[in-house]
């Protein structure tokens, strides 16, 4: 009888270590296409390693296409309400939501997401960009600085008087507006339609999400000035974030924050290059590349809205100062 007692003890054990040992299965959603090199090759690869990295207590399935919730607009709010664990989302499509990452969307202050993801990701560590209270952010970058794309020429700032243009969110539309033209809001995936039909005249965007949302098919002219760019990323709601075993936890943290704003640096370095020097080749599409008097020109209608915003911000001096001590510092190797 003992000996049928202590087999039974240890075949419960080896159950009871067999249901611990099941892995939490999180849901990861991206409303873009599965083809858009910020999915396959930042947030895929980056799941990926996450999941390897929590020694089996979790696993993180994929949903790229919007299977979760196709509407840009409302990715937060399919955290919240625990639709999905995870959303790739962007602060400007909630207004209100996050203030603070406007700053980031102010015209002309980088050269490229390295910098710009690095800053930001400090930025928030540092506790200066609110409205992520209710989340665990793994990950806030940036995206390319963004150019003007539009369907008929644009050879000088004069060229875009009144022509209506996508704006992504607040600031973008007033960068839109110094520059003569009439700032649309839409989500991203309806501007090409929407330029197709003539009902904008083009958007500002980076050569990633020109091809990710078939822009590029139906604005054929670029002009080379720099606007702002957009944060982008990846958030869980903090009561799901609780939940997970000490390892998953340790695997997010190795692998997210600054070390994914430096990885997305560097793809997205790789893929605006190769997208802009195929696009360049192509004969149906033309190039504007600004002179040193252009520039200038550009600079100095642009430069106002970014003393206008850090002067109606409650606190628009420090975010911009801050910013650019952190940009700065990572341009100098720090």
């Amino acid at each position: 009888m003992i000996a049928r007692i202590a087999i039974l003890g240890v075949a419960l054990g080896v159950l009871s270590g067999a249901v611990n040992a099941a892995p939490m299965t999180l849901k990861l959603a991206y409303f873009g296409g599965p083809k858009n090199p910020t999915w396959g090759k930042v947030i895929a690869p980056w799941a990926d390693d996450v999941a390897a990295a929590s020694n089996g207590t979790i696993k993180i399935d994929k949903y790229p296409g919007g299977t979760l919730g196709r509407n840009p607009r409302v990715q937060v709010k399919l955290v919240l309400d625990g639709v999905t664990d995870m959303a790739f989302f962007v602060p400007s499509y909630t207004p209100g939501r996050f203030p603070d990452t406007e700053v980031m969307e102010l015209p002309g202050l980088f050269d490229n997401s390295a910098e710009s993801g690095v800053a930001i990701w400090r930025m928030y560590k540092a506790g200066l960009l609110r409205g992520f209270d209710k989340f665990k952010v793994l990950m806030l970058v940036m995206t390319h600085p963004y150019t003007m794309h539009t369907k008929s020429p644009v050879r000088s700032i004069s060229d875009l008087k009144g022509m209506k243009v996508r704006a992504g969110g607040p600031v973008a539309g007033a960068t839109i507006r110094a520059l003569g033209a009439i700032p649309v809001g839409m989500p991203i995936p309806s501007v090409a339609q929407n330029i197709s039909k003539g009902i904008i005249s083009g958007s500002a965007s980076d050569w990633n999400v020109l091809y990710a949302f078939r822009i590029v098919d139906v604005a054929k002219n670029h002009y080379m000035a720099l606007l702002g760019a957009v944060p982008i990323g990846v958030v869980m709601s903090k009561a799901k974030w609780d939940t997970l075993p000490a390892a998953a936890k340790a695997a997010f943290d190795k692998y997210s924050g600054e070390a994914i704003a430096r990885r997305n640096g560097q793809v997205n370095a790789v893929v605006q290059a190769a997208l802009e020097a195929k696009t360049r080749k192509d004969p149906q599409h033309t190039f504007v590349d600004l002179d040193a008097a252009a520039k200038k020109k550009w600079a100095d209608t642009v430069n106002p809205v970014i003393e206008q915003w850090a002067g109606k911000h409650p606190n628009g001096r420090v975010l911009l100062s801050t910013l650019k001590k952190e940009v700065a510092a990572v341009r100098a190797g720090k």
